[in-house]
Formats: C-alpha cells, structure tokens, sequence
C-alpha cells in the first residue's frame, strides 16, 4: 500500500496535465491521485479495522457497519457477514479506480516493452528506407537495434519514454472509461452490451478519445525515437524542452498534431480489437456455463486469467495486422522535414507515396517487432483491467 502511495506521488509529479472525462465525473489528475491515495488509507483502515475484529472478537471493534447505504436512490443494506466489516467505497472513488485500471497497466507493460518501440519506430521511418546503413538492413531490427547502441548506448533504447510514462496514464484510462461509458449508453439506447455493433462503436470512440487528449505527447515521443539525417537539414533535439520549443517555433501548434489522422484511422484497430475480444469472452463463457451445467453447478460469467489474457492477445494480433500501415504512416507524418521540405502532408497522401515507392514492404516495414511489443502489451493490460474491476465488483458503492 506504502508503495502506491509512492508511485501516484511520483507521477503526480511527473504529470502537469489535466484529463477531463465526458461524464459527471470531472477530475485533473491531482485529484484522482489525491482520491486514489485516501482510498489506500481507508483500505488500510479497514484492513486493520477487520483484522481487530477477528483478534477481539469482544471488544470495541465489534461494532456493527452501518445499516443503511445508497446507490443512485435504491437503499443498499450493509451487513456485517462472518464478523469481517463489509467492503464499501465511495461512487468517486469506484470511478476513480475504474479510470485508472486501464492506465496503470499500461505503464508497466510500456516501460517494459520500450527498446521494441524504439526499434519498430526506427524500422517504420523514411530514413531506415533510404539512408545508408540503415536502408542496407531493412526489415533487420538487429541492425537498427546496432546503429542504436553505436550512436547512443543502452540509453538510446529508451528514448521516447518519459512522454510514454507522461502519457499512458491518461491514454489508456481515458480509453477504458470512454469504451465502459459508450459500451453503457448504446446498451441504454436498445444496443445490447457485448453485441458486435455495440462494441465496435464503443471501441471506435474510446480511440478517438484517447488519441484526440494526448497525440501531442505521442509527436513528441516519435521526434525523440526517431535517428536523424544531419546532411538534409534534420536536428538531432538535445532534450524534450527543446523538442517541444523547435516544433512550436518552426511547425506552430498544429506540428503537435501530425499523424492524428492517421491515429483517427487506427481507431478501426481499437474498434475491431474490441470487438474480437468481446466475441471470444461470450463464446468461451458460453462453453464453460455448458460444461458447468452438465456438472450441476450454476452459470458464471468469469473466464480464468489465462482465457483473458489469450483472448486479448488473439484479438489484439488480429486487429494489428488488419489495419497496421497505419502506424507507419503515422511514423512518416511525424518526421522532420528534409531539406526544409516535409515530403508527407496527409494519411492517404502518404500511403500512396509508400506503396509507389516502396511497395507493400514498405508498408509493413516493423509490423515483426510491432507485434513482439503490442500483443503481450494488450494481453497483460486487458488482463489486468478485467481483474481490477472484478475486484471492484466486491465492493458496495456508498455516500461520501
């Protein structure tokens, strides 16, 4: 719990910015750390509250929790069950942890799987198509990954990772929350939750979201990843403040949206992504609840860790390579200019200048490394989503 508390201070700190959910639910990101981190106290007040009960069974402690709590304007009655307090947070609190659940997932696995990205961005870039050593060894991360170590050290292999870490907390709970909260409203509206027309639209907008909040992050992370070319007027950033300040100076506000539009188009990743996954948990609940009803035991709507994990995999690999030379346009419309002339000016623009010039090669230049990163990236995310909000499940929502 001490741990938590350390790591929300810590990113508050590294986090300056403001997410803004398109709910009642409003919070910057210091509220939701300064939420997260009263929730852990009261956890551990409850945790040592429930703990004296056990010991003292005869003492003070054994008072009774309250007996009345509301949700929404339903009463929810709290009892006490086995001489253990009953487990209740606040609505905030629940939405607070169901936004993050997706966000902190994600930063473990990014973190993790950065010298790939490093490498796949590389692999993607025009310069990797034309320059030198680096076009001789197309389609070889390990001559990427050689030029890397040479020119930067081990260090290189994590540039682009504090925007990462900046980033990935309001990317991917902001992605959740908008696919529960449209999942939610369609199924409101006659489109049943877990329907394929229901997911892919909820899938749809959580990437127009999350993409629309934070691209200027993700520009300046492609900038820092990217190797330069010096003999065509490129420049090798010294550091993120200067990354930000020439892009600002020399491409104005709009050079921190290059390749949304092409992120907008890998929206189609998010969606059908969603939708896979969707389909693989009904059918393989649908195969457990038939094994559990031949054995006599009542349905349930819980897969085990491995079903999860797996089934986001299958959908998250599926969905990339389905949709995947947008992420290489995106890389293209996010470099330097060469010679002061930027030779990528929009998605299908760019597409059309890959596919001429470099064929369907060029079009999924990466996609190998690509895949090493992404799948078990949105595996163990899913995962981890999905157990958070079982355990969120346990609890009663009540007042503040």
């Amino acid at each position: 719990m001490n741990m938590m508390r350390l790591l929300f201070s810590i990113l508050v700190t590294l986090m300056p910015l403001s997410l803004t959910a398109t709910s009642p639910l409003t919070l910057n990101f210091h509220q939701l750390a300064v939420q997260v981190g009263r929730l852990v106290d009261e956890s551990l007040a409850s945790h040592a509250y429930s703990n004296s009960k056990r010991a003292y069974p005869g003492s003070k402690f054994t008072t009774d929790a309250p007996q009345q709590a509301r949700l929404s304007t339903a009463p929810v009655e709290i009892r006490s069950r086995g001489g253990a307090a009953a487990k209740t947070m606040t609505a905030r609190q629940m939405e607070t942890f169901n936004l993050l659940s997706g966000g902190l997932a994600g930063t473990v696995a990014s973190c993790l799987t950065n010298p790939l990205e490093v490498i796949k961005t590389q692999l993607q870039s025009s310069i990797s198509a034309e320059s030198g050593n680096l076009a001789a060894g197309r389609g070889h991360p390990l001559t990427i990954a050689k030029r890397i170590l040479e020119e930067d050290g081990a260090a290189g292999f994590f540039r682009g990772l504090p925007p990462t870490l900046i980033g990935i907390i309001p990317s991917r709970s902001a992605y959740f929350y908008a696919y529960q909260q449209c999942k939610h409203a369609l199924g409101r509206a006659g489109l049943k939750e877990g329907a394929p027309v229901n997911s892919l639209i909820s899938g749809m907008m959580a990437g127009i979201t999350g993409n629309t909040l934070t691209n200027p992050i993700w520009m300046v992370k492609t900038r820092m990843q990217l190797l330069v070319d010096a003999s065509v007027g490129q420049k090798a950033y010294t550091g993120y403040r200067d990354a930000i300040s020439t892009i600002f100076r020399e491409e104005g506000l709009a050079g921190f949206y290059k390749g949304i539009s092409a992120s907008y188009w890998g929206c189609t990743e998010g969606a059908l992504q969603f939708l896979l996954y969707e389909q693989f948990k009904t059918k393989l609940i649908k195969r457990r609840n038939i094994r559990r009803a031949a054995e006599g035991l009542p349905p349930s709507e819980q897969l085990t860790k491995a079903e999860y994990f797996f089934s986001a995999a299958a959908a998250k690999m599926a969905a990339s390579i389905g949709t995947y030379p947008h992420e290489v346009a995106r890389t293209r419309l996010r470099e330097q200019a060469r010679g002061g002339v930027f030779k990528y000016k929009g998605m299908w623009q760019c597409i059309g200048v890959i596919g001429r010039e470099e064929g369907m090669q060029g079009l999924y230049s990466g996609m190998g490394v690509h895949l090493t990163k992404v799948v078990p990236n949105s595996a163990f995310m899913f995962l981890t989503y999905e157990l958070v909000r079982g355990w969120l499940s346990e609890y009663t929502i009540v007042e503040n």
